[in-house]
This record gives structure tokens, C-alpha cells and sequence, in this order.
């Protein structure tokens, strides 16, 4: 848990402290060598938002076939009878 914090941390304030022109340059993802994606840096962070968003839905749509109530992410969700 120290790590995960620690990383964060470092990981907000070097957001935090760059600009625009810093996240143009390119960030490449290789395997043993072989590009696997490039992006932009503001490109790979906006990919891995999405990411957390498309698997959150893939979650609810699991949680939905398994009859398991959909929790909220942010306030109640349909699943809540006080929604």
C-alpha cells in the first residue's frame, strides 16, 4: 500500500507540475523490442482513462448476468431502491 501511495503521489505531482507542451512528446509501449503502441503522452494517459471506463462496464455487465446488484460508483445506482 506505501508503494501504490507513493507512486501516486509522485504520479499526481508530476501532472500537476507540467504543461501542455510536456505532454506532446511521444511514449511507446515495446515487448522484447517490437512497438506495440505509441502515443502521445496526453494520448496514453486519455487511453488509460478509458480503460478504467470500459472495464467498469464490463463489470456492471457481469455483475448483471450473476443477478449481483450493480453498486454506485458515484451515488446510487438503478439497483438502489432509495435511487
Amino acid at each position: 500500500m506505501k508503494k501504490l501511495e507513493d507512486d501516486y503521489q509522485s504520479a499526481k505531482t508530476a501532472l500537476e507540475n507540467s504543461t501542455e507542451n510536456d505532454l506532446n512528446p511521444s511514449w511507446t509501449i515495446k515487448n522484447d523490442g517490437h512497438e506495440l503502441a505509441s502515443w502521445s503522452k496526453y494520448g496514453a494517459i486519455r487511453h488509460a482513462l478509458n480503460q478504467i471506463t470500459h472495464h467498469r462496464a464490463q463489470l456492471g455487465v457481469y455483475y448483471r448476468l450473476n443477478n449481483i446488484p450493480l453498486p454506485g460508483s458515484y451515488g446510487p445506482s438503478a439497483d438502489q431502491q432509495s435511487f
